[in-house]
């Protein structure tokens, strides 16, 4: 017997291309009855359950985007929390650059790296750093993320980026937790200049305050 599957017409998501209809011959035999004295077949047993594949983007678009359950779905199904993607950025990275503070206690609970670098030496302290996520670099800090380290570039330090973004809770965090208000950038520039030539006076005159009081 002839069997004739038909694929029909596929769009391909996103790109507007049509694959083509295929149709594919199968030669499908009847099934036939044992000969006398042969046993007949054992049932095949079923086929193990497939897990899905595990992506490092869909780990990380899923801690950029404050998805705990997602997060927390692919770590059950065996994701490590210290994978990294092309730039040396991990899932940890994400969620504390828009401030996901419950992500990355899950990530550090189950073992993520504090202090990995990215192909830029940035740290998810760097990152954290960067917005008024006050929480999410304070459990950072906590668990013994560096306040004085610095990228690989411009040497950029966490309480240069704070300074710089304004951002008053996470400098006096900062600060508490030990950040270096003398550090200076490969221009020798500090966090306080950081923030005066944006604007932001009062974080400037904390900083110009703990430096002083050295």
């Amino acid at each position: 017997m002839l069997l004739i599957i038909s694929t029909g017409m596929m769009n391909c998501a996103g790109k507007g291309e049509k694959r083509a209809e295929t149709t594919t011959a199968v030669n499908a035999q009847e099934p036939s009855a044992p000969l006398p004295g042969q046993p007949f077949p054992a049932t095949p047993p079923p086929a193990p359950e497939q897990k899905p594949a595990l992506d490092q983007q869909v780990m990380n678009d899923a801690a950029l985007n404050g998805e705990l359950a997602k997060v927390e779905e692919l770590i059950g199904l065996g994701a490590d929390p210290n994978d990294i993607d092309q730039e040396g950025r991990t899932a940890l990275m994400f969620a504390a650059f828009n401030g996901h503070t419950e992500i990355v206690r899950l990530l550090l609970d189950e073992g993520a790296e504090v202090g990995t670098r990215d192909a830029l030496g940035r740290t998810a302290l760097l990152y954290a750093s960067t917005g008024p996520f006050p929480e999410t670099v304070k459990l950072l800090l906590d668990h013994h993320a560096d306040p004085n380290i610095v990228d690989n570039n411009e040497h950029f330090s966490p309480l240069m980026h704070a300074a710089a973004e304004g951002q008053l809770e996470v400098v006096k965090i900062l600060l508490d937790g030990g950040a270096d208000p003398a550090l200076k950038d490969l221009d020798g520039e500090t966090a306080a200049l950081f923030a005066r030539n944006n604007g932001h006076t009062e974080v400037a005159g904390l900083i110009q305050s703990a430096l002083d009081s050295r």
